[in-house]
């Protein structure tokens, strides 16, 4: 039955058409439906049941800002997600919805990706198909996580959709993908998490080694709430992701002990020396083009500048069109990455 594919358009035809709150939707998706359960590492698990995500869930689906929506109204009190354990589920819940993009954008065709096109890629031709504006200016600083010392970014977070002004139903980043810069593919804790059959996940954080706990570390994560970025929040959606995204419930014993092993670097203009080098598109090929060896000495350098001219930041490319030194690896703005 196709209502018993979560996210079709008759599944959510028949939420929306239900007498229910948007609470006891929730509840009854989380619940009823998936019968998740947390189990004794605090991961949410989802047992095999007669409901299942839609194949053609895609990023665009009207799904997710329904969803966002039912959370958003259902936890408008100052605890947000937090107030009880439904609360707590939707929070983990959040990376499976993150799991269902992360697959679609992986299988990905169109007839402008040659073969072996990248994660990063196959995102840019799924956004040019849909003529879909992709925001590349959030911070990223919690996808670069280090241990030692900090030495420049790797990773960059790309969000979908870039904005939106609708005042119901608004997909305005939203979801979001945390891409490696020099290789693009997607950074992610679905790339290590190990299945112990019937779909559940074993999350035993001793069964993981630090290189895979950096990437449960660095993941993205679905929003809930709209981050404001460089653009307005309107209505209803304001501090929502203060509320719902970042003052969250517990993460599972594997995320707890990934963050504290790899940890976030301190913003620029927060006393730290971390700056995003990705704004905008050409910035990822500006990057690409800096040698190895070059890398640190340059970064040290645009940090410095930021701090000592209090410019705003826009984006490494930005910073070699005005730095002489630099001006071979500008790059203008009419190359494109695909």
């Amino acid at each position: 039955m196709k209502t018993k594919l979560i996210g079709s358009i008759d599944y959510v035809r028949a939420l929306k058409q239900s007498s229910l709150s948007a609470h006891e939707q929730l509840n009854l998706i989380i619940n009823h439906h998936l019968q998740a359960y947390i189990d004794k590492y605090g991961f949410l698990q989802l047992p095999p049941t007669a409901y299942q995500f839609s194949p053609q869930l895609a990023p665009v689906s009207f799904f997710y800002p329904y969803f966002r929506d039912l959370v958003v109204t259902a936890y408008s009190g100052d605890e947000g997600l937090r107030a009880d354990l439904l609360g707590q589920k939707i929070h983990l819940f959040r990376s499976y919805l993150d799991w269902q993009n992360l697959a679609f954008i992986r299988r990905y065709q169109s007839p402008m990706l040659l073969p072996g096109a990248t994660d990063f890629q196959r995102l840019l031709a799924y956004a040019h198909d849909n003529h879909l504006k992709l925001d590349f200016k959030t911070g990223a600083n919690y996808h670069n996580r280090y241990h030692d010392a900090f030495t420049y970014p790797r990773n960059m977070k790309v969000q979908l959709l870039r904005n939106s002004y609708r005042w119901h139903a608004n997909s305005a980043r939203m979801i979001e993908f945390i891409v490696n810069i020099d290789q693009g593919h997607f950074v992610s804790q679905w790339n290590v998490y190990r299945f112990a059959g019937q779909g559940m996940i074993d999350t035993d954080p001793s069964h993981y080694s630090s290189d895979q706990l950096r990437q449960i570390a660095d993941t993205e994560s679905f929003n809930y709430g709209i981050p404001y970025g460089e653009y307005y929040v309107l209505g209803k959606y304001q501090h929502t992701h203060q509320r719902l995204d970042i003052r969250q419930p517990a993460d599972s014993q594997l995320r707890r002990d990934a963050k504290k092993y790899w940890q976030a670097p301190r913003d620029y203009d927060d006393g730290g020396n971390y700056v995003d080098l990705i704004k905008n598109a050409q910035d990822v090929l500006a990057w690409r083009g800096v040698p190895e060896i070059q890398r640190i000495k340059i970064y040290v350098d645009y940090v410095t500048s930021l701090k000592a001219h209090h410019y705003k930041n826009k984006g490494i490319n930005h910073f070699f069109a005005k730095t002489k030194e630099y001006q071979q690896f500008y790059v203008p703005w009419w190359r494109r990455l695909l």
